[in-house]
C-alpha cells in the first residue's frame, strides 16, 4: 500500500500520480546525514516521559506550540494558541470536511482542527524536521484524520476543487509571486470553499507593498510585505469573494520569544527590531504587523 492511498477517494480532484512521484522524490531527504537524529527520535519508545523529552530535544528548534503532555508542556517560540484563538470562530463546521494547511510546520493547527472531526487534514511543509516533529506528536496524540507531506505551496496546483478550507499562514511573503499562489489555492478549493490567509504586513492606508532590497527584520527570503488594503486587493485580484478581515494585530514578544525548546541562539522578534525604536526593523523598515483575512471561492 502506497502511503498516498488515502488520496484515492479524491483521485478526481488531484494529480495522484504526479503527487506520488513528488513525495517519493522528497522522501530522499530522510536519507541525508542531518536527518539521522530525526529517525532516532521517532524510533524511540515514547511511552517513557524521559524518552519523550529526549526525542523532543533532538528535534529542536520547536517553532509552533504549546503542546501539552501528561509529563509537561512543550513551550515553543510562537504562542500559536494566540493565533488559533483569533481565527477558530471563523472556521465554520469542519465535521466531515477536507482541509489543507499550507506551510503547516509541526502541525499545531492541524491537531487543533482534528478535535472538530474533519474527514481529512493534509499538512504540507518541505522541511524534514517539521515532518519529524509532526510524526513524533502524532505518535502521542494518534489523530487518524491527519496527514503530512513534504510538499510546498508550489505543489498546490496538483489539487483541483478538493478542499473545503485552506489555511495559508506565514507563507505568502516568502515567495516571489503572491497572486500566482492565491490563484492556485483558489483552484484547490471546492466551489464555496474558504481560505484563511495570514501574513506579515506594514502599516499604511494605501494599497502598496514594501519590496526590500535585501533583508527585512533580519530575514533574507522575504519579497512583498503589503499593507492591509494591498492584501485585501490581492485577494480580490485572485477572484475571492466575501473577503473579511479577521485581525490586524501588533507582533509582540509575548507571542514570539525564545524558550527552552527554541533557545536564544535562534533569532526571534526582539532580534529583528531596532532596540531604540521598536516601530522599525533593524534595517529601518516599518515594523511588521500580522493580518488575518478570510475569503471564499465563488460557488
Amino acid at each position: 500500500m502506497n502511503h498516498l492511498d488515502y488520496l484515492i477517494p479524491f483521485a478526481k480532484n488531484c494529480d495522484l500520480e504526479q503527487l506520488k512521484a513528488l513525495v517519493s522524490q522528497r522522501e530522499g531527504h530522510w536519507e541525508h546525514k542531518g536527518s539521522l537524529e530525526y529517525k532516532e527520535a521517532l524510533e524511540a519508545d515514547l511511552s517513557s516521559p524521559e524518552q519523550l523529552w529526549s526525542s523532543i530535544e533532538k528535534l529542536i528548534p520547536w517553532k509552533k506550540g504549546p503542546f501539552e503532555f501528561e509529563s509537561g508542556t512543550l513551550d515553543a517560540e510562537w504562542r500559536s494558541d494566540f493565533k488559533w484563538n483569533r481565527f477558530k470562530e471563523h472556521l465554520g463546521n469542519l465535521e466531515g470536511k477536507t482541509v489543507l494547511d499550507v506551510g503547516c510546520n509541526n502541525g499545531y493547527f492541524m491537531f487543533e482542527m482534528a478535535k472538530l472531526n474533519p474527514k481529512l487534514v493534509l499538512g504540507i511543509d518541505p522541511i524534514p524536521r517539521c515532518q519529524a516533529q509532526f510524526k513524533l506528536l502524532n505518535k502521542v496524540f494518534k489523530e487518524d484524520a491527519l496527514r503530512f507531506e513534504l510538499l510546498g505551496v508550489e505543489h498546490c496546483k496538483h489539487f483541483h476543487s478538493m478542499f473545503d478550507l485552506i489555511l495559508f499562514m506565514g507563507i505568502i511573503y516568502h515567495h516571489r509571486h503572491p497572486l500566482e499562489q492565491l490563484i492556485d489555492l483558489r483552484e484547490a478549493l471546492t466551489p464555496g470553499g474558504e481560505i484563511i490567509l495570514e501574513t506579515i504586513g506594514i502599516p499604511g492606508e494605501e494599497s502598496y507593498a514594501l519590496f526590500p532590497e535585501d533583508r527585512y527584520a533580519g530575514m533574507k527570503n522575504i519579497y512583498f510585505i503589503p499593507t492591509l488594503s494591498c492584501t485585501v486587493n490581492w485577494m480580490k485580484k485572485a477572484k475571492f469573494i466575501n473577503i473579511e478581515v479577521i485581525a490586524d494585530t501588533d507582533m509582540t514578544e509575548e507571542e514570539q520569544r525564545s524558550t527552552k525548546w527554541n533557545p536564544e541562539n535562534f533569532k526571534t522578534l526582539k532580534d529583528s527590531l531596532d532596540p531604540n525604536d521598536p516601530s522599525k526593523t533593524i534595517e529601518g523598515h516599518p515594523a511588521p504587523r500580522r493580518f488575518l483575512i478570510k475569503g471564499t471561492r465563488k460557488p
